[in-house]
């Protein structure tokens, strides 16, 4: 069958149901603020940095499926540029948190910057014409290639040229590097500098591990609606979920990994520099959510997606998701809220008004985007392998 007739053009019409729950969550946001506008910023943050999360792992699922040359993805992969071409956009939902800066970061104050050695010390990185030019790296990075990659794709669903394949791929190797560099300086900027005395050199690592298992689920729950949508098993088939339920899997326990392997080194080091972090959030109620992430973050999950039988039986793989997708919002929240609440968590309205607007806009932007051309790179010259796509499990899709 040629490639033509794999166009895939169908309209997923919730998009206005998410604008206006965005809407909402924005009037909730306002009202939030003149409550408590330095407690509303702290949950905004915490809203966006989940969310964002999703389009800067989509980015690097992108890239990385260039760089490999892969095959088995390429039905999938549509959903990661698209969800990675929301970044351009992530900048205008983050105008909210450079406009509260002042009560974000403590740092920004001259008098702590004057009067706090620890934070004097590192005046060079940690003052504000600094950030300003970081802020604009980042988002300018992300836009340009964000949008590069999704650009060329469709384009190559018209003119089915194999040559925009390997210019993407050339160009993902420089840009994974540049990934890789903004990412960890953004959360070094505005979630590890929420309290500049801490620090440590594993935990841009960390948000990317994170970042990587949040941008699986919101893969695997979008192609499962898809697949459904569109009533194409063909081309979202059991092998192709089977394959991105391994990597979940897998990804969820290198964030394991990593979040171990930082919280044993600063423990065995023991300096004060270095344990305030844990040390906040072992007391009092953050300290029932830091015992609860090793279980319900990686313990159950691990059990529960190790089987074969789960990651292709998409209702099941679909829970996981969910569950999984709710541990990441509950992990970006124990890395934000306790230097705002010490005493432990309080979700309250600006908690639920920013999820609701961040994520109301973000899925509105992303549908708005996905239907607006082909749900899935006919273009690719991999289309053929993928659709015929084996990876050796017996079992009927």
């Amino acid at each position: 069958m040629s490639q033509e007739n794999y166009r895939l053009n169908a309209k997923l019409g919730s998009g206005p149901i998410f604008l206006g729950v965005g809407v909402l969550g924005a009037v909730l946001c306002v009202v939030s603020y003149t409550q408590d506008h330095r407690s509303f910023l702290a949950s905004y943050l915490t809203a966006f940095c989940f969310f964002l999360a999703i389009a800067l792992g989509s980015f690097f699922f992108t890239l990385v499926q260039h760089l490999a040359r892969s095959a088995w993805s390429v039905t999938f992969r549509r959903v990661s540029e698209t969800a990675a071409a929301n970044l351009p956009w992530m900048f205008l939902l983050f105008i909210p948190v450079m406009v509260g800066m002042k009560y974000l970061l403590p740092w920004l104050d001259p008098e702590v910057r004057a009067h706090d050695h620890l934070v004097h010390i590192k005046e060079a990185y940690l003052n504000p014409t600094f950030l300003w030019i970081r802020i604009v790296a980042y988002f300018g990075i992300w836009t340009l290639l964000s949008l590069f990659f999704l650009k060329n794709s469709r384009k190559q669903d018209e003119s089915k040229d194999p040559a925009l394949t390997t210019r993407m791929g050339k160009v993902a190797a420089l840009a994974a590097i540049l990934f890789a560099i903004t990412q960890t300086f953004f959360a070094f900027d505005f979630i590890m500098s929420l309290n500049p005395h801490w620090f440590s050199t594993m935990f841009g690592v960390y948000f990317f591990a994170g970042s990587v298992v949040l941008q699986y689920t919101f893969l695997i729950l979008t192609n499962v609606a898809l697949r459904a949508k569109t009533g194409r098993k063909d081309l979202y088939r059991k092998d192709h979920f089977h394959d991105a339920g391994k990597l979940l899997f897998g990804h969820n326990v290198f964030w394991t990994y990593i979040g171990f392997g930082q919280f044993f080194l600063i423990w065995y080091a023991n300096l004060p520099e270095e344990t305030s972090f844990f040390m906040m959030r072992a007391e009092g109620a953050w300290k029932t959510i830091s015992l609860m992430l090793p279980w319900c973050h990686f313990a159950i999950p691990f059990l529960y997606l190790m089987s074969w039988h789960v990651k292709r039986n998409l209702a099941a793989i679909s829970v996981g998701c969910v569950w999984l997708m709710v541990m990441c919002y509950i992990d970006i929240y124990w890395l934000i809220q306790p230097n705002f609440h010490k005493e432990g968590p309080v979700f309250g309205l600006g908690d639920v008004g920013s999820i609701l607007a961040v994520g109301g806009f973000f899925i509105f932007l992303f549908i708005r985007r996905l239907n607006g051309a082909n749900l899935i790179p006919a273009g690719d010259p991999r289309l053929a392998d993928c659709l015929t796509y084996d990876n050796g499990v017996i079992d009927h899709d």
